[in-house]
């Protein structure tokens, strides 16, 4: 009886992982891939872009290989807007996702996002989460 409850309590703890793993690397991978053509035309034009919705880019930011971001965005599992904003966080640029819904599950993806991407506090570092908002600032050096 004790090697099936054993059983049953890894087959969920594998459970749990998976279903965390499916919903965070796709977002993880978007805030990778999000940033290079950002900072291609940043360092090639001297400026960074205006403003702009990751759905629909301007001429400017496409023409550095724009796809890999647009295919990183669109497999995202948590429904929601991506900008690239040049004044985000803290007054420096950021890239910005606005999931459409801001529940604890969508809290815990993003948590997690940051322990990947960041220091894995919300609050602090590169990667932050508050204000119904996942904000990732970008360097330029």
């Amino acid at each position: 009886m004790g090697f099936i409850g054993l059983a049953l309590g890894l087959l969920v703890a594998g459970a749990v992982i998976f279903w965390k793993h499916r919903l965070v690397a796709p977002i993880y991978e978007a805030f990778l891939a999000v940033p290079t053509p950002i900072l291609q035309h940043r360092s090639e034009k001297g400026a960074w872009p205006a403003d702009f919705d990751l759905a629909n880019p301007p001429e400017a930011v496409g023409a550095y290989g724009y796809g890999p971001v647009r295919g990183a965005v669109a497999k995202t599992g948590v429904p929601g807007a991506w900008r690239f904003q040049n004044r985000g966080a803290e007054g420096r640029p950021a890239v910005v996702f606005l999931p459409a819904s801001f529940d604890p599950e969508t809290v815990r993806v993003l948590q997690s996002v940051d322990e990947r991407l960041d220091d894995g506090d919300p609050a602090s570092g590169r990667f932050r989460v508050d204000a119904g908002r996942a904000s990732f600032t970008l360097k330029a050096d």
